[in-house]
């Protein structure tokens, strides 16, 4: 999948010039050239590079990655496209040739560097995300934030804002891309509630839960929903849609970070971590932007219970 540096002394002529020197010549290129197809035919070439990690320290000695950021804040989208999938090339797996002992050190050392510099530019990428009309960018965007969180390189809370949570859902429902339709089908299923002082009172009469925090004795601004019912609406996301009809939990984590209030919209989220035998999901409930319930759950699927 990967190149040595055996194989890139077999490929490259004895005349020819050193891959590190080529790339500097690329970026030069990419500053001096006035001619709008040299670029892009520059980017392309430099997202190609990126993809393989004997690439990387050359990538960052020649100041490559500055480049992929000046393509993002183009207005060109194949200058747009080319940069955001260097970004996600060059965040893409760890692997190692065997040949290479070093290879796997240089690539972790190289990692860390592009990580830092995606988060320092995440505004940037995040921004050109949610204004995307082309699904390649869409897919490598998501691509990026994937292997970041992953990498355990990024905060999730920096990706679950508000705007790229409508753009997720938009993609979703408007896609005829089937890749993009795809990877949002089973990957995260998102619903607005508002819920009112009658919401509280029937689950209160059915669960026998009349504690007056959850009643009119309490001032509006003071009153929590039912932690048990921010729950039953997350079981009913995971029964009806993610992983779907059949699924039964067998473990679950809870934690109410915050008071979740009446008469304010709540974005409920239920994202598809691992679609395997036993599956995985994580959750949360927000309200103005933050966080006031979460957890995951570990859920036997329909397959395995018919």
């Amino acid at each position: 999948m990967f190149s040595s540096h055996r194989h890139l002394k077999r490929k490259t002529p004895a005349q020819g010039i050193p891959r590190r020197e080529y790339i500097g010549h690329l970026v030069d290129e990419y500053y001096t050239t006035t001619n709008t197809e040299a670029q892009e035919q520059v980017t392309a070439n430099l997202a190609n590079f990126a993809y393989d990690p004997i690439n990387w320290p050359h990538l960052l000695a020649t100041d490559a990655l500055d480049v992929f950021v000046a393509s993002l804040e183009s207005q060109n989208p194949h200058l747009k496209l080319h940069g955001i999938a260097a970004l996600c090339n060059i965040c893409l797996g760890r692997e190692s040739s065997s040949e290479e002992s070093l290879l796997q050190d240089i690539v972790h050392i190289t990692d860390k560097t592009a990580a830092k510099l995606i988060r320092e530019q995440l505004k940037l990428i995040t921004g050109r995300f949610v204004r995307a009309d082309h699904p390649e960018i869409v897919l490598h965007s998501l691509a990026l934030f994937y292997q970041l969180l992953e990498a355990g390189q990024l905060d999730k809370e920096l990706l679950l804002l508000p705007s790229i949570l409508k753009t997720v859902h938009e993609w979703r429902e408007k896609s005829h891309d089937k890749r993009v339709v795809q990877l949002f089908a089973l990957q995260e299923v998102q619903l607005i509630k508002r819920f009112t002082q009658q919401d509280l009172e029937q689950f209160a009469q059915f669960t026998g839960d009349y504690n007056y925090i959850h009643s009119r004795e309490t001032p509006v601004e003071d009153r929590r929903v039912h932690g048990a019912l921010l729950n039953a609406v997350v079981a009913g996301i995971i029964g009806t849609q993610v992983p779907g009809p059949g699924t039964v939990v067998l473990e679950q984590t809870l934690q109410f970070l915050k008071p979740c209030r009446i008469e304010t919209d709540t974005v409920v989220s239920v994202r598809l971590l691992q679609a395997r035998k036993i599956s995985t999901v994580e959750y949360e409930c927000r309200q103005n932007g933050e966080v006031v319930f979460a957890g995951n759950a570990k859920l036997l699927t329909r397959k395995q219970t018919n």
